[in-house]
């Protein structure tokens, strides 16, 4: 378990490097500059803004995470939320009669473009840039399965509990490759 509040807190006060922040650009063609979200639009999955020549800005979720799992679990993973707000029974299993609002991973009417996955390095921090409609689309799907193979950890708050799954990068990868690729 950990303190919802003190996550937030941490995530809201780790800037990321001008390095990041050059390279997540460099990835976006037109980018003219990075600019940070207002409080509303960080409510709405927004914690920066790429603006770009002649199009509409490019909404980017930032997910920080304060250690690397690889050194502390021997594992690349990265966060998969499936639900906001829980409010039944507390412990696993988790009841779907609980699960009062739906995880920001898994929501589509979440106004996010790039989700921007960090963690710590020994030098600067390690990041991971996926598409949000592709990552949400892969989450709803295999959210229950995770679930099932890597566990859903609770993070406490007032009167409620958030849940999440950490499943393997490589995992989530591929189901985003299966919705990626193809032959129609």
């Amino acid at each position: 378990m950990h303190d919802f509040r003190e996550r937030l807190a941490f995530s809201e006060g780790v800037e990321l490097e001008d390095a990041v922040l050059e390279r997540i650009m460099d990835g976006i063609p037109g980018a003219t500059g990075i600019r940070r979200a207002t409080e509303l639009e960080d409510r709405s999955g927004t914690d920066y803004w790429i603006d770009r020549v002649a199009l509409p800005p490019v909404s980017v979720d930032v997910k920080h995470r304060d250690f690397c799992p690889i050194q502390r679990f021997g594992s690349d993973d990265a966060c998969i939320e499936t639900t906001s707000v829980y409010v039944g029974p507390p412990g696993p299993p988790w009841h779907d009669a609980g699960r009062r609002k739906i995880g920001w991973t898994l929501d589509p009417t979440k106004r996010t473009d790039l989700v921007v996955y960090t963690w710590p390095a020994e030098t600067g921090r390690r990041f991971w840039v996926l598409y949000f409609p592709h990552l949400c689309r892969a989450a709803r799907q295999h959210w229950r399965e995770w679930a099932r193979d890597y566990g859903e950890r609770a993070a406490q708050n007032r009167g409620y509990v958030t849940l999440s799954v950490y499943p393997p990068r490589a995992v989530i990868a591929q189901a985003i490759r299966r919705i990626t690729t193809g032959v129609a």
